[in-house]
């Protein structure tokens, strides 16, 4: 099944559109296509849609992940979120003790993004 939320802000002449993003339940992806109008990006809109669709998948109770091939913008954005979302879960429980899967429930970001982005800021590596 396919959902199509539309981003569009409130202005005196009415409303404008900003962008939009695509949801797939199939394959756990939370956004399948994401969309900024060139005069909007660099201004929170995509951040703003990311951020509404892991909110849907928290609601949901599962965890997603967006379809890939991610473009180079697509890859910044979500990295920041994942950064942002987890660091601060991580920070709120400073001294606990918590598992990937912990964190993925909090979050609703699947466990294989939530690895990568902690292994990319060094917080945590494999062991031989």
């Amino acid at each position: 099944t396919q959902s199509t939320w539309v981003c569009e802000i409130s202005e005196c002449s009415g409303c404008t559109f900003v962008g939009y993003f695509s949801t797939e339940k199939a394959d756990d992806f939370n956004l399948a296509c994401i969309l900024t109008l060139p005069p909007f990006q660099r201004k929170g809109y995509g951040k703003f849609m990311i951020e509404l669709s892991y909110e849907i998948s928290k609601k949901e109770g599962r965890a997603g992940t967006p379809e890939r091939p991610l473009s180079d913008l697509g890859r910044v954005s979500y990295f920041g979120y994942w950064k942002e979302s987890l660091l601060k879960e991580i920070i709120q429980r400073e001294g606990d003790t918590y598992t990937i899967k912990f964190l993925s429930s909090l979050t609703a970001i699947k466990s294989d993004d939530i690895v990568h982005t902690l292994q990319a800021l060094s917080c945590i590596h494999n062991v031989d």
